[in-house]
């Protein structure tokens, strides 16, 4: 069991397997057989490094930005809450994820929700905040596998098939969809955007005065956004914390250099993307031939990033602002203190922006990012509730959709 979680907490090679399974059943030459799965082993991997740079970089800031605020609170992260729980819910969440497999597939093959969810360190993140929920309420281990593993099933081909009526506006295409545990902010953001937005507006052709028009290049207005928030954080950090954080650099330098490390590892993630996009989608054909006709492929969102990258920075901006507004309105309201986490708002803010400038312009992108930033600061504070008796503290999940489901079953056990 040990080793099952350790291939699906690396999801490269999951991606790799389906790749070779799909190009051998397409009847490939050896040589594309070889050559495309090594290109979706390392298009994915790079992917993969580029999110660690990223998540590097705002962990710096995170630490600069709560000591210059002085902050301090729970910090949503399913990383941490998986790390803190394998030795009482490893088991049972992996075969909860089984389980979840296999009905994610039989539903892919008879129903009309055609999507086969590959990001399945999102999957096994969710699983672990099921088993998590069935210990809370007592629930035996055999029917909290069975059931758990059914509901994550149908989660995982019914979420990414709704999800898709949106995304196909971004990547004009219905070949793949997106798999990802933040789909309720993406949906929820899309369809009020949609109600209140202008999609004529699309926030990717704003008008820029020829003056700032190194603007409209994304990689120097990453740079430049970054450079900013970490240049104020660095003003208020103390001394002591800011020598700590930049290994005794000067703020300047460290701030300017961690910008540009943000930007690269940004332009890592998109040119993996692309790599992996090209590989894993008519190879998937060949995988679905056996396993699921007519199915197609739920990817990872990041794939959304390249497509509009300058509203993907106005999504980070805005879901994370609310998420700072929220730090002081929750204590007011008796509710503990949620501080942002950094990586959480950068991909489902960002995602949460292009779809909603998708639907209803850059107004769209602003509203559905503001809905983003409400549920990571909302949703974290139940999650917290629900599972006060783990003995876990500091952290708890993170994503609205691990939250939701884990909502929903605490609701009908407690309620049976």
């Amino acid at each position: 069991m040990g080793i099952f979680i350790e291939i699906i907490k690396k999801p490269a090679i999951i991606i790799a397997l389906v790749t070779l399974v799909g190009l051998i059943a397409m009847k490939n030459k050896p040589s594309k057989v070889i050559t495309g799965t090594i290109i979706s082993f390392v298009g994915f991997s790079m992917i993969k490094l580029g999110s660690s740079i990223l998540a590097n970089v705002l962990t710096a800031f995170s630490k600069l930005f709560n000591s210059a605020f002085h902050l301090e609170g729970v910090v949503p992260s399913n990383e941490a809450m998986m790390a803190m729980t394998m030795k009482s819910l490893g088991g049972v969440a992996s075969l909860i994820l089984v389980v979840g497999l296999v009905t994610n597939i039989v539903v892919a093959r008879f129903t009309r929700f055609k999507s086969v969810y590959l990001s399945l360190h999102l999957a096994l993140f969710t699983s672990f905040a099921l088993g998590a929920v069935f210990q809370m309420v007592g629930v035996n281990n055999t029917v909290g596998i069975i059931v758990g593993g059914i509901g994550l099933g149908l989660y995982m081909a019914i979420s990414p098939t709704i999800l898709g009526h949106y995304t196909k506006d971004v990547v004009n295409s219905d070949e793949y969809t997106i798999a990802h545990s933040g789909s309720l902010s993406y949906v929820l953001g899309a369809m009020t955007a949609k109600k209140f937005g202008n999609k004529e507006h699309d926030a990717e052709n704003i008008t820029v005065s020829d003056k700032v028009m190194f603007l409209k290049d994304p990689i120097v207005a990453t740079t430049l956004t970054m450079f900013i928030l970490f240049i104020v954080a660095a003003i208020f950090t103390s001394g002591s914390e800011l020598a700590k954080v930049a290994a005794g650099e000067d703020a300047f330098i460290f701030s300017l250099e961690q910008a540009a490390t943000f930007a690269a590892g940004l332009y890592i993630v998109k040119a993996g993307i692309k790599m992996f996009v090209d590989e894993i989608v008519p190879a998937f054909k060949g995988f679905a031939k056996i396993f699921a006709p007519g199915a197609i492929p739920g990817v990872d969102v990041l794939v959304l990033f390249d497509r509009s990258p300058n509203t993907a920075l106005i999504g980070f901006l805005v879901s994370f602002l609310v998420g700072v507004v929220m730090i002081v309105i929750l204590p007011l309201l008796g509710m503990p203190v949620i501080v942002p986490g950094l990586m959480a708002c950068f991909i489902t803010g960002g995602a949460s922006a292009i779809l909603g400038n998708a639907e209803g312009g850059i107004r769209g992108a602003v509203i559905a990012s503001v809905i983003d930033g409400l549920l990571l600061s909302v949703l974290p504070v139940i999650s917290i509730a629900m599972f006060a008796k783990l003995g876990v503290h500091g952290t708890t999940f993170a994503d609205p959709d691990m939250i939701g489901m884990a909502g929903i079953f605490w609701l009908i056990f407690r309620w049976l």
